[in-house]
């Protein structure tokens, strides 16, 4: 059933593999003032996204929903919000209190301007850090664990060895109960009906199609062919030819386990098992959406290289091409190349991820942790006035 995981407590009942304190820019006005608190305190975290003024409907409520999903996340102890005004500081700040968590929000206006909000933001995230101080990590059951599957920068080896090298993982994670969240629709253009084909019922289904096809019309709407657009230059100079190709790599780190279900950006499943977000795929906005909908990790395969990762969600980088493990050794956890040039079988290669994957968990921290490669961004749905 897997190697013993463990974590740490929270009001909600769920288990965090980390014990961060969250400080949360609702307001990119606000974004300096995060990273100077969030700098002063252990294990402080900035989440600063940009944006968040002259947002309206669905947008507002996607930013708003965002941060509340990262802030409430099972790695995050408590929160300190920081905005330039008291209604959104609160607004946010209430939506992470409702689960127990302690909160602190500060309006620039209120305390009169960043030094004092800095100095209030400081000795909050201090009187955070010191009451989750030396807490106890407790068993965390793999059938709690929330695994996020994220591809980029992909060529031909994302599809013969990353890929499905993760889904073998994806599959572990599901078959001993636990729950793993892809995204990126518009990456499974062309190989949409193969995934419809493992949906629960006929509404997953459905609202699978629903996702893809929004990608492929807006892309038409703004005088885009998604079919010529994709894959990009890196894939193509990577060794993808066409689209269809493309999906069928970025099918294969979901598994191959029944789709349960699919929810909207920085939503929290419902559902264990194998659920299909509909977020973007550029890799930062891709992985806050994740994080915001409670992924306590996240296995990001990338073939040509990336050094995006999440500061919520530890995120494992994962290569199997030699060329991209040799010349971004830096910013790569899983070196399954010994696939393409010594043998290794991808069941042993699932094996080398599981092993790093729980090691992550139980505390080691990750190449972008160390380096700081770690951003939150956003998705934007409207334009902003």
């Amino acid at each position: 059933m897997g190697a013993l995981l463990y974590g740490f407590r929270r009001p909600d009942g769920g288990i965090g593999i980390r014990n961060y304190v969250a400080v949360i820019a609702v307001m990119d006005n606000s974004s300096p003032t995060v990273r100077r608190i969030a700098s002063s305190v252990r294990d402080g975290i900035a989440l600063a996204p940009g944006a968040g003024r002259g947002l309206m409907g669905e947008d507002w409520a996607q930013h708003v929903r965002t941060l509340i999903g990262l802030g409430t996340n099972p790695n995050v102890a408590g929160a300190v919000v920081v905005s330039l005004e008291p209604e959104s500081a609160r607004l946010v700040g209430d939506g992470i209190a409702r689960t127990g968590r302690p909160v602190e929000s500060i309006a620039l206006q209120d305390v009169g301007g960043t030094v004092k909000a800095t100095e209030a933001g400081i000795r909050a995230a201090t009187d955070i850090a010191s009451s989750i101080a030396g807490g106890t990590r407790v068993p965390l059951p793999w059938s709690e664990l929330v695994v996020g599957v994220e591809c980029g920068g992909s060529d031909g080896s994302s599809g013969i060895v990353g890929n499905p090298a993760t889904g073998i993982m994806a599959d572990r994670v599901v078959q001993r109960g636990g729950t793993v969240i892809m995204s990126e629709p518009i990456e499974i253009v062309g190989g949409e009906h193969l995934l419809a084909k493992r949906a629960k019922n006929e509404e997953v289904a459905r609202r699978l199609y629903d996702a893809v096809n929004r990608c492929v019309n807006y892309s038409r709407e703004v005088g885009v062919d998604p079919f010529k657009a994709n894959p990009g230059p890196d894939n193509i100079a990577g060794g993808l030819s066409t689209i269809e190709e493309k999906a069928l790599g970025a099918i294969k780190k979901g598994g191959a386990s029944t789709l349960n279900e699919v929810v909207n950006h920085s939503v929290r499943p419902t559902e264990k098992g194998l659920v299909l977000m509909d977020a973007p795929a550029a890799a930062v906005e891709n992985l806050t959406a994740l994080a915001a909908g409670g992924t306590h990790l996240i296995l990001f395969s990338t073939g040509r290289g990336s050094p995006a990762g999440n500061p919520v969600a530890p995120t494992l980088k994962i290569s199997g091409n030699p060329f991209t493990v040799r010349i971004m050794h830096d910013n790569i956890d899983v070196d399954l190349s010994a696939v393409m040039t010594g043998g290794l079988s991808l069941e042993r290669a699932a094996d080398l991820i599981e092993a790093e994957m729980v090691a992550v968990c139980n505390g080691k921290a990750t190449r972008a942790d160390l380096l700081g490669e770690v951003e939150v961004a956003v998705s934007r749905t409207l334009r902003t006035l």
